[in-house]
């Protein structure tokens, strides 16, 4: 049983990496815009946040070492300080995106002040950190996310096109505003917060090698599902919103696709799963903030240590939550913040995963559990994807300007 209830783990990690504030809009924009043509994108993500996530779980397990943990023992300290700085950044905008999202959500519902809701959202966040067990949390947010499911089930509602959207699993081409959002789709499902939190949870819940089935478990089922509600976003607003010419701009429409589709039924389960989602992927953001400095640093650091146990690793976790609200009352639009954190965190990646990739290889650390015949390959096409994405995302935000949405 314990087992079973550890893959919450994978499907927390899914939700908050694949659907959050940006996955709302993002993959509604893509669908509208280009039809389904983008989904071959959210495939490559798929596929690399299991292999990423199954890596990091795997060495977590075995050698018990979080990701800034092998950051800190395998650079030299001034390239462990900048891929500190440069996840510190990814996580703290991510964050922030995520905070102003659960306050537009809030507003759009209930349509009070925006700013106000925005405080209630970091009121929640907190208090759940604090108040709630890391079990009590990955499961409450990941169940409650599986809302989105209802976008599954609008887009068989509405009767897909199975020929086109077969088709649109091979890659197309296309200009830069399509390449844009094929690197952004592919970033926006390895997020680095999302690996932070998944390996330093597999050693807050103190997993052992007979563990590794949940682990492979989690990354094998939990990823998929969310890559799947991600699809259905996009294929959802293929349906509605590119027959009328479309795009939308805000999470208000993507809402309201599942309203139009399924009526207020599914309406309030997507309203649902989508706040879940979004908290949990603010939650994961605080948690990894928290992760990164006090590994880096080796500063004690987990809730199961207890505020007193860890009071730094504590102190950096509401610190970042402090810093993600001054900056969303900047008034900076989250859906364009969270954007930013998307193509920034391709140029983390990298730098993050690089010590993942070797550790899972070396026989002296990982013994009869380091990466096989088959794992070995995986493990390095998917870091040449993560590079290739890290190099393209920046070119291709300054060439067309946020995908031109403007």
């Amino acid at each position: 049983m314990k087992r079973l209830f550890g893959v919450a783990l994978g499907i927390i990690a899914a939700l908050g990496g694949f659907v959050d504030i940006g996955e709302l809009v993002f993959n509604s924009q893509s669908g509208a815009l280009f039809g389904y043509r983008t989904l071959w994108a959210i495939v490559i993500g798929v596929v690399v946040s299991i292999v990423l996530a199954e890596l990091s779980g795997r060495v977590a397990i075995v050698a018990h070492k979080a990701n800034f943990d092998l950051v800190r023992e395998r650079y030299p300290r001034w390239l462990s300080t900048t891929t500190l700085v440069a996840g510190l950044g990814v996580c703290l905008i991510t964050l922030s995106a995520e905070l102003g999202g659960l306050g537009l959500l809030l507003h759009y519902v209930l349509g009070w002040n925006e700013g106000f809701f925005t405080l209630v959202g970091l009121l929640i966040i907190v208090a759940s950190s604090l108040l709630l067990s890391f079990n009590t949390i990955e499961r409450l947010f990941g169940y409650l996310g599986l809302g989105l499911v209802v976008y599954v089930i609008a887009l068989l509602h509405h009767g897909p096109a199975w020929h086109e959207i077969g088709r649109s699993f091979l890659p197309s081409g296309g200009g830069p505003q399509y390449w844009y959002f094929v690197v952004g789709m592919i970033a926006a499902a390895v997020m680095p917060y999302e690996i932070y939190f998944y390996s330093s949870g597999a050693i807050e819940e103190k997993w052992t090698t007979k563990d590794l089935s949940v682990n492979r478990a989690n990354s094998g089922l939990g990823f998929p599902l969310g890559g799947l509600i991600a699809a259905s976003l996009t294929i959802v607003a293929a349906q509605q919103l590119m027959p009328l010419g479309l795009t939308p701009d805000s999470l208000a429409t993507t809402l309201q696709q599942a309203l139009h589709e399924l009526g207020p039924i599914g309406f309030y389960a997507a309203v649902v799963g989508a706040f879940a989602a979004i908290a949990g992927a603010t939650i994961d953001s605080a948690f990894s903030c928290g992760y990164a400095l006090a590994q880096h640093q080796g500063w004690p650091w987990g809730e199961t240590k207890g505020i007193r146990g860890a009071p730094r690793w504590y102190m950096t976790m509401l610190a970042a939550a402090a810093i993600g609200f001054a900056i969303v009352q900047t008034r900076v639009q989250p859906v364009q913040l969270t954007e930013y954190a998307v193509i920034a965190s391709a140029l983390a990646m990298p730098l993050s995963f690089y010590p993942i990739v070797r550790v899972s290889q070396d026989r002296e650390v990982m013994g009869e559990h380091a990466s096989g015949v088959v794992a070995r390959p995986m493990a390095w096409l998917s870091y040449a994807v993560i590079c290739a994405v890290a190099i393209a995302g920046p070119i291709l935000m300054l060439v067309t300007h946020l995908g031109a949405l403007k």
